[in-house]
């Protein structure tokens, strides 16, 4: 598929004009409503707080979400969603156009009255039209919100992509004391909470007397980000982990994916004192279950540091060459997530000027302090 440049957006907005004409309407309550955001596991689960409004409002509407297989494991297990829809093994950037033909022909059999399309993608935009979907409710941004029935500008001044999407609750008549409590949301399966616990137990021996720590030093790699400087430093990863160990007595659990897993080998060889290694052992369900557990999580912009957030675990995200005020962890009434970057005072972004190891231990010292 070609990529969104300046010259798909001017088609976009040219293709908006029989839009504006004859396709805009008045919004009507929804009763089988689909939510189209495909991708990342990030963007996935700063959506769920609009899912949540939406849901709370229109209770006895149908709600099914559209998701890629690599964010599936985001919502797997989310009781607010009937049934999920895959669009494909990532993004859909990555396919071609017969690819979402075939999607926008099975989208069409489920009959849906609504679609909400949180992404400012064009794409999406032309699959939900494609789709017959006869009302379309959309971000509009620089165009590409073109087929939407219904396009939402952001809210002036609102730059975080969770408030962002749930200016599409209030286009939806959602009261705004249904949007303001709304937090991300994750659940991992039950039968993952007692595999992590009988994990804890048999290898850790842990009994909830020490602090359990967790480190993931991996991210940002995924099918729409291939930007490995947003990883907080290797050696610094592991200096933090010999300070939690030496000052805190945790249990330390290094976590990350199969394609982590030198990564992980790597930290632990730089470290002066042992380290649990669950590279690659982990589920999303299961790392979320890990995390309902844990004294702290620190991790990188990535999926996963979303996760541990929407659990409740308390969090140090470590921001470098991305703002955290557009993605962070959507978290406005908890104190136990932190974000820490530096990036906005050096252009190009350098890690010798972002966060230090001082900054991520003061910040991590709090939390477990508050957290016992």
């Amino acid at each position: 598929m070609p990529q969104e440049t300046t010259l798909t957006t001017a088609i976009a907005r040219l293709g908006s004009i029989p839009f504006r004409l004859l396709g805009r309407r008045p919004f009507t309550p929804p009763q089988k409503v689909l939510i189209l955001q495909p991708c990342c596991i990030s963007q996935v689960m700063l959506t769920t707080p609009l899912l949540a409004a939406l849901r709370r409002t229109y209770p006895q509407a149908q709600f099914d979400w559209a998701v890629s297989d690599w964010a599936r494991p985001a919502i797997a297990g989310n009781p607010l969603i009937a049934k999920l829809i895959r669009t494909g093994p990532g993004s859909v950037r990555q396919m071609d156009r017969a690819e979402l033909r075939a999607l926008a022909r099975r989208l069409q059999t489920e009959s849906y009255d609504t679609c909400v399309i949180p992404s400012r993608s064009a794409w999406l935009a032309w699959l939900a039209w494609r789709a017959g979907i006869p009302q379309r409710i959309g971000l509009n941004i620089h165009g590409r919100g073109f087929a939407h029935t219904l396009p939402v500008s952001p809210p002036s001044g609102e730059r975080h992509a969770a408030s962002t999407y749930l200016a599409l609750a209030k286009a939806m008549q959602v009261g705004a004391e249904w949007m303001a409590g709304w937090e991300m949301a994750f659940y991992p399966a039950d039968e993952d909470r007692t595999a992590v616990t009988q994990m804890l137990l048999e290898e850790l021996g842990w009994e909830g007397k020490r602090p359990l720590a967790i480190l993931h030093p991996g991210g940002g790699v995924s099918p729409a980000t291939q930007d490995e400087q947003k990883r907080w430093p290797i050696e610094r990863f592991a200096r933090l982990g010999n300070h939690l160990i030496q000052q805190h007595n945790a249990h330390l659990i290094l976590v990350g994916d199969q394609l982590e897993a030198n990564l992980i080998h790597t930290l632990m060889g730089m470290m002066s004192v042992p380290a649990v290694d669950w590279g690659g052992r982990l589920s999303l369900s299961r790392l979320g279950a890990l995390c309902e557990l844990a004294n702290l999580y620190v991790g990188n912009d990535t999926g996963t540091t979303h996760v541990a957030a929407a659990v409740g675990c308390p969090v140090i995200a470590i921001f470098g060459p991305t703002d955290p005020a557009l993605s962070a962890p959507y978290a406005p009434h908890s104190e136990r997530a932190v974000v820490l970057w530096r990036g906005g005072e050096v252009r190009p972004f350098t890690w010798e000027e972002g966060v230090t190891v001082k900054e991520v231990t003061k910040a991590a010292d709090k939390l477990l302090i508050r957290k016992s």
